[in-house]
């Protein structure tokens, strides 16, 4: 199995788009808002309009010799967003390269690991003038399926630069198609093999997920701990493996109702029987937040569901957990806590990806087991990558 699109990013947004109309209508509505506030002049009453210009902050810094003198290439970080998934794939790599980088990220984005001491910004408006071959060696990023990653992939390709894409979380049939002539940098081989199959023109490399790694890392040997696990009541009775849970903590179940690869019918309705059946707590994804999710979250409190705060970031998160296939219940693992994969109407390629990424489905022998995690650390790994050519 692979991506439904494996090449076509057209294609890939066309099936997106023909995905949860109402949100597509809304963001329509407010782009075009957008281009109405950015063409009319601060001030103007003649009629006169500007055409929007899109912006940049370009973080500079300076090449940092390791100590055997060695300086990597000039790298330039890619960023169309700043979630914990994106900070952990792009921007962890930062202390292990020698050389100048460069991170390009919309203008407002807040990107605190390009700030301090040894950073210079800039804005820029003309990607063309700083990427090319006599100011950039290579561009990681998450991909092209964003508006600044296209642009930047577009520019490298056109300029024989370099191209590297980080996965950052799980892949799905759904999961946009690499650019052309990119190499991967992947989590696992199987993974590596998922998101390239019927490619020839792209290149992988398994560094490993250094978000999972730091969820082990964090963990300490704690996470390795295990022990049987008859069939219990994650709400009742917690699998004893998990010596990081809080014993008091109710379990979890992490929403993804935002989704456009499952229907709600699947993903609203392993939620609701799940924290229905065994008491457990809700705790909806950040991007639950459009009109259509609120009115869900209204029933789903009206049928006697409770909801988890969400002033505790996931990653500190000290409760078992389940989901349909949320990367949450990797990091879980990861951190010994017990977790499942829960999803009784899921369609075939969902079974695939729990085996692909060893997610136990709920009522089994044992929780997922902790990820392989890789000697060295991923954002190493990476960092070596990326300057392994220059």
């Amino acid at each position: 199995m692979g991506l439904n699109h494996p090449e076509d990013l057209e294609l890939w947004r066309l099936w997106q788009a023909g995905r949860r109309p109402g949100r597509r209508a809304r963001h329509a509505l407010g782009h075009a808002a957008a281009d109405v506030r950015a063409r009319v002049r601060p001030g103007a009453g003649d009629g006169n309009v500007a055409e929007p210009v899109p912006a940049w902050t370009l973080s500079t810094r300076a090449a940092v010799p390791a100590s055997d003198g060695h300086e990597g290439g000039r790298v330039l970080i890619v960023l169309d967003a700043a979630t914990p998934t994106v900070r952990a794939s792009l921007l962890t790599p930062l202390p292990y390269l020698t050389g100048p980088v460069q991170v390009l990220a919309p203008e407002g984005l807040l990107v605190p690991e390009a700030d301090g001491p040894g950073w210079e910004h800039r804005i820029v408006s003309d990607l063309g003038a700083v990427i090319g071959p006599d100011t950039v060696d290579a561009i990681v990023s998450i991909g092209q399926h964003l508006d600044t990653g296209e642009r930047v992939h577009r520019l490298a390709r056109a300029r024989s630069i370099p191209q590297y894409v980080v996965q950052h979380g799980v892949l799905t049939p759904f999961t946009p198609p690499l650019p052309r002539d990119a190499i991967l940098l992947a989590w696992s081989e199987a993974d590596g093999r998922f998101w390239s199959a019927g490619r020839r023109d792209v290149g992988v490399a398994d560094v490993g997920s250094q978000l999972l790694w730091q969820a082990g890392h964090d963990a300490g040997t704690r996470g390795s701990a295990s022990g049987s696990a008859a069939r219990r009541s994650p709400a009742t009775d917690p699998d004893d493996r998990a010596s990081t849970a809080d014993p008091g903590a109710r379990p979890v179940f992490l929403g993804q109702i935002h989704g456009a690869e499952l229907s709600r019918r699947v993903t609203v309705g392993a939620a609701m029987r799940f924290c229905r059946e065994h008491g457990v707590l809700y705790r909806p994804h950040p991007a639950e937040t459009d009109l259509v999710s609120r009115a869900i979250h209204a029933v789903m409190r009206r049928r006697g569901i409770e909801f988890a705060t969400d002033d505790v970031p996931l990653a500190q998160l000290d409760a078992p957990v389940a989901a349909v296939f949320s990367t949450g219940i990797l990091e879980a693992a990861a951190r010994g806590l017990p977790a499942w994969a829960y999803g009784p109407h899921a369609p075939g390629w969902v079974h695939e990806l729990w085996d692909r990424y060893g997610m136990r489905r709920y009522g089994g022998c044992e929780p997922t087991p902790a990820p392989r995690r890789p000697d060295a650390e991923p954002a190493a790994s990476i960092a070596r990558v990326l300057e392994a050519r220059r």
